[in-house]
Parts: structure tokens; C-alpha cells; sequence
């Protein structure tokens, strides 16, 4: 507290939020166990209002007056602050602490790497493997001058796998990853028997389809069409004016099987928290219902631009919370959730004359996003013929415009929804109207 008590000394409110990040990780490279270790990392962030602007500094140290010293300093070229720091309190919990993946002790999940180095290895001798695990506790605590305090503790586990193909002018990069709170979510066989699925799918090399052929995202992939979303639903772009879903709440935007949520009350759901990294009380809340607009998210200060009211999505790291305390909060999703449809992959692969399977794209965000627009490399795709699949494809782009596809060119919604990078639970899609190039 010394650190708020020395802010609000010289600033008009601060605020205080601290990380503790405890647990073991496990990681393999090239097969071979390269750490096993305890880890810990106390981050703390400070934002300060001064003379109505904002200014923000964190640390991973114990430097507890350099940390006020550099707040206030930013403060001085900050951007204006238009909002108050709420009083904190939370009556309503989510469920986020599994103890069972605390007691997951550093030989299991050495055995899980093993087991995807041998799995792999022996159905694909020549590929290189890595692979990294973690799991552990995050403890969440927020204060501010305007009172009160909370504390959560949220458990994580998480298990990647890398396969790299190097073959004669050839390299095949695979990578699977999952992020859970709840042990019983999380199964390392699943995610071998994905990346043994896309090693097999992909020992051959063949031309991709032209044109506009059909393309299925899996869950992974689905991020291309997610991303734009992502930033027109934010209450940042809505208060720029900059996002095309401004001004059509109640209108009918996307296909009526379409329905985009986010919830933040999710039990155990990677993003899951009972207070979000302002101390907005989270929920749930609608984006999109049956392809009608509902609702667009807001943080404390996007909401004050809009004068509208902030839905508990204050979230540090930006949209893929990548850089977690180091970043001060911003509007971001915390459970993204599309309602599933029906069938599993291997239908919706059957059902296809022809067509391209994307799991997964290069430069993430390319494109003209703000207006829907994507624009990616394939990094992982597959070519279908005849409703199987018949080899990877290479130097293969795909482009389209979200909001459009989502409307008229949605052919499938699959039921099988994974979630992807700890953000998003989706299923595959099935899409038409995005071109497809190759050089």
C-alpha cells in the first residue's frame, strides 16, 4: 500500500494492480527436457490522474518509488482521463481457482511431454519437437484511492506442442496449444492427435484451389474473421466513431444462426475473473443474437467517451493479453463465445466438392481490420477434393471482409467448438466468399 499511499500524495487518484504469477514450468526442445522449474513473477502498475490526464508505469522489481516517479512523468504527455476509479467491491464470484491443477506435480506433466516427443517421433521419426507446459496460480490484487480492495486467485494450466518438418526446400511448422483453468479441460492426447493429424495431412504438397472456393476455418483459423470483430464490438472504436457497427444496435448485421458472446462468469474459462482489471464487476454479455447487434464492450475510459456505462472489460494486454500487467487496461474480451452449430469436422470435410481448410495464418490482424478486412498467408492449410483431404498447400493467401462473410457467405456452423489461445470458444466455420491466391 505504500505505493498508492506515495501516488495519491501528488496525484488527483491512482491506482494500484498486482500480479503474482506462481508455478512450474516444463519445456522441451527437440525433444529433450531443456527446464523443469519453479517460477514467480510479482508484477505491479500504476496509473495516476494528474491535472485530469492519465499516466501510467509498471515494474516486475521491488523499485517502489521509481514506479510513482514514472507514472507521474508520463502523466505529463498522458492522455486525458474523463472517467473516476470505481469504489471497489465484488458480490458476485466466479468460479476461476481449481485446486486439482495445483496439485499436478512437475513429473506429470513431464510425462505429458514425453508422451507427445514419443507419439510424434513414432509415426514421424525426422520431425523436431518441442513442447511447453505450465501450470500454476495468478493472483489478482487491485486497489485505489477511491476505496476498498480486491483479491483473486485464478489457477492456469497450459500445454503447446511444436512440430517442425525440415525437409529439402520444405519446412513445415505445426503448433497446437491449450489454455484451461480446470484440469479435467485439458487433455494432452487431444492435442497429440491433432498435430499428428496435420503432419499427415501434410506430408504432400499440392496446389491449392482458386477463386472463391469454400473455406473451412477450424477453430484456430476462425480468428481470422474474429479479429475484426473484435475491434468493431470494442467501445473504444464505437466512441472513435471508427467502427461499422456504430449507430446498428437492434440491427440485423450478421447471419441469424449467428451469436457472439462474451462472458466473463464462465465457470473455469481461461478468461474467466470476478472483476475485471479496473474492478468492474464482469458478466455476461451478448454481442451479437441470432446475427442481431446487442451490445459493444467497454472499459472506464472508452465507456466515459461514450457515455455509456463499462461492462467489466478493462483487460491489460490488449486484445490477446499478451503483455498482461506491463500494459495499462484497454477494452478486450474475456470469454469469446460463438454459438455452436452441428456436425463434426470429418462432416463438414465430407460435405465439400472442393475447397481449402485454413488452421492457422501468418500476420494475424493484416488488412484494413477497423473495416472488416482481412488479409493472411496461410501458414497451416490443406486442399480438399471429393470431401477428403488431399495434401497442404503452400504460398497461399486468403482475403475477404468479416462482416460481409458472417452475412451472406456463412455456410456451416460445426459443433465441435475448442477453445483457442485461452480467448475464445469456438467451432469450425464453413465460409464462402473469400478469394483465395497463390504465387
Amino acid at each position: 500500500m505504500r505505493i498508492l499511499e506515495r501516488a495519491a500524495g501528488v496525484a488527483q487518484a491512482a491506482e494500484l494492480y498486482q500480479e503474482l504469477r506462481e508455478g512450474v514450468e516444463v519445456s522441451f526442445r527437440g525433444g529433450e527436457i531443456e527446464r523443469v522449474g519453479a517460477r514467480e513473477v510479482l508484477g505491479r502498475a500504476l496509473r495516476v490522474i494528474v491535472d485530469g490526464k492519465l499516466g501510467f508505469a509498471s515494474t516486475a522489481g521491488e523499485e517502489e518509488e521509481a514506479l510513482v516517479e514514472a507514472a507521474l512523468a508520463s502523466a505529463r504527455y498522458g492522455d486525458p482521463a474523463p472517467f473516476s476509479f470505481p469504489e471497489l467491491r465484488c458480490d458476485d464470484a466466479a468460479q476461476v481457482l481449481d485446486g486439482e491443477v495445483l496439485k499436478i506435480p512437475p513429473e506429470e506433466l513431464i510425462s505429458w511431454g514425453e508422451e507427445a516427443v514419443r507419439a510424434i517421433r513414432e509415426e514421424f521419426p525426422d520431425v523436431i519437437v518441442d513442447a511447453h507446459l505450465w501450470r500454476g496460480k495468478i493472483t489478482v490484487r487491485l486497489s485505489n484511492t477511491s476505496g476498498g480492495e480486491l483479491s483473486e486467485a485464478r489457477s492456469s494450466l497450459s500445454m503447446g506442442v511444436e512440430a517442425q518438418w525440415i525437409r529439402e526446400g520444405d519446412i513445415y511448422l505445426v503448433w497446437v496449444s491449450r489454455t484451461v483453468r480446470r484440469r479435467e479441460d485439458l487433455d494432452p492426447q487431444v492435442l497429440i492427435a491433432e498435430v499428428l493429424r496435420y503432419l499427415r495431412w501434410g506430408e504432400r504438397v499440392v496446389p491449392a484451389p482458386q477463386g472463391r472456393p469454400p473455406v473451412l476455418l477450424v477453430p484456430k483459423g476462425t480468428l481470422v474473421l474474429l479479429l475484426p470483430l473484435m475491434v468493431g464490438f470494442s467501445g473504444m472504436s464505437v466512441a472513435l466513431g471508427t467502427s461499422p457497427l456504430k449507430g446498428k444496435i437492434g440491427e440485423q448485421v450478421f447471419d441469424p444462426r449467428f451469436t457472439l458472446v462474451d462472458d466473463g462468469h464462465l465457470p473455469f474459462a481461461p478468461g474467466s475473473r470476478s472483476f475485471d482489471d479496473e474492478g468492474v464487476p464482469t458478466g455476461r454479455l451478448p454481442l451479437a443474437e441470432g446475427g442481431v447487434v446487442k451490445n459493444f464492450f467497454y472499459d472506464l475510459r472508452a465507456a466515459a467517451l461514450a457515455k455509456a456505462e463499462p461492462t467489466g472489460s478493462g483487460i491489460r494486454g490488449g486484445f490477446f493479453r499478451g503483455s498482461g500487467f506491463r500494459s495499462p487496461p484497454s477494452p478486450g474480451l474475456r470469454n469469446t463465445v460463438i454459438q455452436p452449430g452441428e456436425g463434426t469436422l470429418d462432416g463438414l470435410i465430407a460435405g465439400m466438392k472442393e475447397g481449402l481448410i485454413v488452421a492457422d495464418v501468418l500476420g494475424l490482424g493484416q488488412g484494413n481490420i477497423q473495416s472488416g478486412a482481412f488479409s493472411n498467408n496461410v501458414s497451416t492449410g490443406f486442399a480438399v477434393k471429393d470431401g477428403r483431404v488431399i495434401g497442404r498447400v503452400k504460398n497461399t493467401m486468403i482475403a475477404g471482409n468479416s462482416y460481409e462473410v458472417l452475412k451472406d457467405g456463412l455456410r456451416e456452423i460445426g459443433g465441435e467448438p475448442e477453445w483457442v489461445y485461452g480467448l475464445a470458444h469456438v467451432p469450425a466455420l464453413l465460409v464462402e466468399g473469400v478469394s483465395v491466391v497463390t504465387r
